[in-house]
């Protein structure tokens, strides 16, 4: 049989519960923070470069020319014959200083065992770079082309940039990726106006090809420069209705300035 509490002791209980707040745990997470992207100028931007494998199912990410940053976390995203894969990492340049290249598989790998997305035809690549008081995004689209497919005709995703390089001037099974560098290679006198842009193919064997690129920017007085990895030359270039064209010998990055 259960005793009673005296009243007295029944009151103090009841009281010292009295004015207390039951503990609360807050379930909301704090916002990312989320980095404007392409903000940057093209200045102070890290040149970056997309080349394939031989056979189109690797692409090597290049970054070189990196200012206030330690480290850049990379993403691809790349349609497929069927869907949109992906593929993402990270590179720390305390330990490897640029310039920097990462193999990137179209596919996975698993114990030695590796499987191929087939038919990729391009995507985008995001950078996410911090380190420093101002971390920064930058974002870039990319074609995947073949030889054989495009008939010698190599076009950008925005359709400015595009090299002919007639029916055969490149071997029939060649892939090509064509994407923005985002940044420069090298420092270049006058305001870019257009560009840069990468055609780039596993080797670089001499072509005879057209390089043209759109702007809606005023193109007087305006010059197609060419950057084959190592020199930067001026190309003896034409202006005609809101573009701009030069005969070209080689596979590169391409950039209008004024």
């Amino acid at each position: 049989m259960k005793k009673a509490l005296p009243l007295l002791l029944l009151a103090v209980l009841v009281l010292s519960g009295c004015g207390k707040k039951p503990a609360t745990t807050s379930t909301t997470t704090p916002a990312k923070k989320t980095e404007a992207i392409n903000q940057l100028a093209i200045t102070d931007r890290p040149f970056v470069t997309l080349t394939p494998r031989a056979d189109g199912k690797e692409v090597t990410l290049g970054i070189n020319e990196v200012k206030n940053a330690t480290k850049v976390e990379y993403e691809i995203e790349y349609q497929t014959a069927t869907l949109i894969q992906g593929a993402f990492g990270n590179i720390d340049f305390t330990k490897d200083t640029p310039p920097v290249a990462k193999n990137i598989l179209f596919g996975s790998c698993s114990k030695n065992v590796c499987k191929f997305d087939e038919g990729v035809t391009g995507g985008s690549l995001t950078l996410t770079f911090s380190g420093s008081d101002k971390p920064y995004v930058l974002k870039s689209d990319f074609n995947l082309q073949q030889m054989f497919d495009r008939q010698g005709v190599f076009t950008s995703k925005d359709a400015r940039a595009t090299l002919d390089v007639g029916k055969t001037g490149l071997p029939a099974g060649t892939f090509v990726i064509i994407s923005s560098t985002l940044g420069l290679p090298v420092t270049l006198k006058g305001q870019v106006i257009a560009g840069p842009y990468a055609f780039l193919a596993a080797s670089s064997p001499l072509i005879k090809g057209t390089l043209t690129l759109k702007s809606k920017d005023d193109l007087t007085g305006a010059k197609l420069m060419y950057w084959n990895g190592k020199t930067l030359t001026e190309l003896n270039s034409a202006i005609t209705s809101g573009q701009i064209s030069a005969p070209v010998t080689g596979l590169g990055t391409f950039v209008v300035v004024k």
